[in-house]
């Protein structure tokens, strides 16, 4: 069978700003900063702080190469939960957490969204469950989304397959990614993303593929 001419394989292809979004996932006090709802848990918030550093420093270069951003809010207030995420909840004896107006449902310092950049606010994992997320990306013409945030194995992963599905290229960043429980975890999720739905590059890999777009 004969390749598509309009299939992106080189990945600086799939990430010309021309057609590519980031989506940054989750990077909120409560999974990032110590006394955090992912620092009850016991989860290494030193390293997300890290991964955020590293974040704060690929959105500028994004900025500069006029990729659009968008910032996705967790928010679980209880009266948009589903029986099964109280269920869970209950049984691991966890407390709610990205409650509307606390500390932890806010921006990690440094990466609050700038003037322009779309904030969506989500009730489940996904990114596109229920969300004006594809609508606004669609709106742009985009084909490629590059994935960030917390947590890798779950909010980042789940939006990563639903990006997948609806048709984008998905660049799932190893080193803009975090919150998974091991280092073992999210290396099973980069394996498991990098075999059935997308890419994962490191944000220097992106950032030199947007270079090489420039300068042709």
């Amino acid at each position: 069978m004969a390749e598509p001419l309009s299939v992106l394989r080189a990945l600086e292809e799939k990430v010309d700003p021309a057609h590519t979004a980031v989506i940054v996932i989750d990077m909120q006090k409560d999974f990032t900063l110590p006394g955090g709802y992912a620092d009850q848990l016991g989860l290494d918030v030193h390293a997300i702080g890290e991964m955020a550093e590293r974040l704060a420093g690929f959105l500028e270069r994004a900025r500069r190469h006029r990729v659009p951003i968008y910032h996705v809010m967790a928010n679980y207030d209880a009266e948009y939960m589903s029986e099964p995420m109280h269920e869970r909840l209950l049984r691991h004896g966890q407390s709610l957490y990205c409650q509307s107006g606390t500390w932890g449902s806010e921006f990690h310092p440094g990466l609050e969204p700038r003037r322009g950049e779309s904030v969506v606010v989500k009730h489940r994992y996904d990114a596109f469950h229920d969300t004006d997320l594809h609508i606004l990306l669609q709106a742009r013409r985009v084909r490629t989304v590059i994935m960030c945030g917390v947590t890798a194995h779950a909010c980042v992963d789940s939006s990563a397959r639903h990006a997948y599905f609806l048709g984008y290229y998905t660049v799932f960043t190893a080193d803009l990614t975090g919150g998974a429980p091991s280092p073992e975890a999210h290396r099973m999720t980069l394996a498991s993303m990098d075999a059935l739905f997308g890419v994962t590059p490191t944000a220097q890999e992106i950032v030199a593929a947007w270079q090489r777009r420039s300068s042709s």
